[in-house]
């Protein structure tokens, strides 16, 4: 096991525990573990003390998910304790005096294996995080997806018409106030206040599932199970190709490997061409009344490119923008250096998009959790 799994493990073994080690934190964790001793049980802990806790209280429990993750076997007197290979046990710890080059064996010509530096294994892996989805490798593809997974993206926010009891509220509780003070004789000895409930904005995914989207598609579903799940919202999902079809209930399966291949064996025209103006009017017409409101947020994921009329995409574009709260339209196209919405489909969607964010790497769909969670209430 690497040095970066190793650091990735820790970090899930933190958020299970308690402590908020979400990705940014672990992507500074590894950094870290590049320019101290990995030798030096104090320096590793150190380092995940400054990354990852942030008060007082969270310093013993983040000490005995330390000393539960990193634990050494015991030792023989005659026998020291050896460093890990690759493919070794994954709860082997850090000990004094291993190093990093330890934790990543390579081979040489002769098939002899040789340290690797650690700064090699981080390197690798932020390679994988800016690397272009269809540029991956089938292992690289699994090994983002359980990245994705430990993503717990926000959505912004709103104000609901609900009230609760609040220490700090804005507006008094008439109702729970005098019905507290009953034993009082109805003088007001102790005063309620309630303040407004927020909620996270209702999600509505449209996702292109052309033959062009094809090695992106599975990854960017992944992301929205992510948002569905760390939000505590009900994601519509809509997958569309030459037809729309509805898959929310497909996705609702608790292992996402085997929702998202119930949704491709289910779903015809997957990897086929794309109409993007069709399946926004069919949307339009049959399902947004049912399924969206107008504080919601869309998602489209698509990379542009149409079959169909861009005047139809230009008016259902339209209609989509004035029944919610915000489009958002992740384009894997986007990363590419010097890319313009220029494509027939594209140009006449985007004068009605409110974000307009490239989706083809793991860096991007990070940056587009901070935007989503950090847009206005």
């Amino acid at each position: 096991m690497t040095l970066v799994e190793r650091a990735v493990g820790f970090g899930r073994a933190l958020h299970a525990a308690g402590i908020g080690a979400g990705p940014g934190a672990t992507t500074q964790f590894c950094r870290a573990l590049t320019v101290v001793d990995v030798g030096s049980r104090d320096e590793v802990h150190s380092a995940g003390l400054a990354v990852f806790v942030h008060s007082r209280e969270e310093i013993p429990t983040y000490d005995e998910v330390f000393d539960a993750y990193w634990r050494a076997p015991a030792a023989t007197e005659t026998e020291q304790p050896r460093p890990p290979k690759l493919g070794a046990d994954p709860d082997a710890p850090v000990l004094d005096g291993e190093r990093a080059a330890d934790l990543a064996p390579a081979q040489d010509g002769d098939g002899e294996q040789q340290p690797r530096p650690a700064g090699e294994e981080y390197s690798a892996w932020e390679l994988l995080r800016h690397r272009s989805f269809d540029r991956l490798t089938d292992d690289e593809l699994r090994e983002a997806e359980r990245l994705i997974d430990l993503l717990a993206p926000r959505l912004e926010q709103r104000l609901s018409r609900r009230y609760r009891l609040h220490a700090h509220g804005r507006r008094l509780a008439p109702r729970q106030m005098f019905r507290r003070n009953l034993a009082s004789g109805g003088d007001l000895v102790e005063w309620l206040w309630r303040d407004r409930v927020t909620e996270p904005r209702q999600l509505v995914v449209l996702c292109d599932v052309s033959g062009s989207m094809e090695q992106h598609t599975r990854v960017l579903l992944r992301f929205v199970q992510a948002l569905a799940a760390a939000n505590r919202t009900r994601a519509e999902v809509f997958v569309f190709g030459t037809r729309l079809s509805r898959v929310t209930r497909l996705l609702r399966t608790r292992d996402r490997d085997a929702a998202l291949a119930q949704v491709a064996a289910s779903v015809s025209d997957w990897g086929g061409g794309t109409r993007i103006g069709a399946a926004l009017r069919e949307f339009n017409s049959r399902w947004a009344r049912r399924v969206l409101r107008s504080s919601g947020v869309v998602i489209v994921v698509s990379d542009g490119w149409d079959l169909g009329e861009p005047e139809l995409v230009r008016v259902e574009m339209e209609r989509l923008r004035r029944r919610c709260h915000r489009v958002v339209w992740l384009n894997p196209l986007a990363s590419e250096p010097g890319y313009r919405p220029l494509t027939a489909g594209m140009a006449a969607a985007y004068p009605f998009i409110d974000h307009f964010v490239p989706a083809g790497s793991l860096s991007s769909l990070e940056h587009l959790g901070t935007l989503l969670a950090t847009v206005s209430v």
